[in-house]
């Protein structure tokens, strides 16, 4: 292994000047580490007492990364506090609506400019991965061109990594220097059901992996040959829940809003 090694980043809530207990107050667990991995780098920690409801205001890391969490929202979206799993708290995402516009929010991780960015895989190995619970689908959704989970990095520009549910199907697009490597399932996943997916570049491949963690099914992977060579952002936002734009702003036309709940998210540069 080499560089500066394993660097984990377990994204867990924090809410910014805390929050109130009250009846239906839950309080998460600590964060599950995957294992063979080592050392909190950023943290967005659901180890806090929450009110099921209440809004998200903003996250602060608990980890040692300098970063800034916010929350964007367009028309008239909004995150709020749910139950996780086992117990715990996750965020809720805005519920698709039919009709008129569609309501969109997400987390936006944003780093110091004038330092080096300490979210930026390069030509190194690294795994993004979220722990979701999907809505079901309305039926026709026609402006459903994709849920994304937890980007970086837009279709077009020199590099992104994404990983995100197409119409249930769950994938991963990973965007450097020497092109495009796209990992996909076989197949929708389950609503109201909760999935562990995570997506790997390791040296010349791809890997995404579905992992169930409602049920006994065994886990699912799949494996593409590739290098999408140096992935680098020089500071671009990281949003999970939906798309934005370079100023972090929620993206115009088609936000790729996930609706849902998400649980634990993870990005580890090696």
């Amino acid at each position: 292994m080499s560089g500066r090694g394993l660097v984990l980043v377990l994204l867990a809530m924090g809410v910014a000047g805390g929050c109130a207990v009250s009846d239906g107050a839950v309080r998460s667990s600590a964060p599950e580490r995957p294992n063979g991995l080592k050392g909190v780098d950023l943290g967005l920690g659901f180890d806090h007492v929450v009110v099921p409801g209440d809004l998200v205001p903003g996250a602060v890391n608990d980890g040692t990364a300098t970063v800034d969490i916010t929350v964007v929202t367009a028309g008239g979206g909004r995150l709020t506090w749910a139950p996780g799993r086992n117990g715990g708290a996750a965020v809720r995402t805005p519920a698709y609506a039919a009709d008129g516009v569609v309501p969109a929010a997400a987390l936006v991780v944003r780093s110091d400019p004038g330092e080096a960015d300490p979210l930026d895989p390069g030509a190194g190995d690294f795994v993004v991965g979220v722990d979701f619970r999907a809505d079901p689908a309305t039926a026709g959704r026609p402006g459903d061109d994709g849920d994304n989970l937890v980007q970086r990095g837009r279709y077009g520009e020199p590099s992104q990594l994404k990983i995100q549910l197409d119409h249930g199907v769950p994938s991963c697009r990973l965007a450097g220097s020497l092109g495009e490597v796209v990992a996909q399932g076989d197949g929708p996943v389950t609503p109201d059901h909760w999935y562990r997916l995570t997506c790997t570049r390791s040296g010349p491949s791809v890997v995404l992996r579905l992992v169930d963690l409602d049920g006994t099914a065994a886990p699912k992977e799949w494996t593409v040959a590739g290098d999408p060579g140096a992935i680098s952002f020089e500071h671009v936002p990281l949003s999970i829940g939906a798309k934005v734009a370079d100023r972090g702003r929620i993206a115009d036309g088609s936000a790729d809003q996930f609706h849902g709940t998400i649980d634990r998210v993870v990005l580890d540069v090696r």
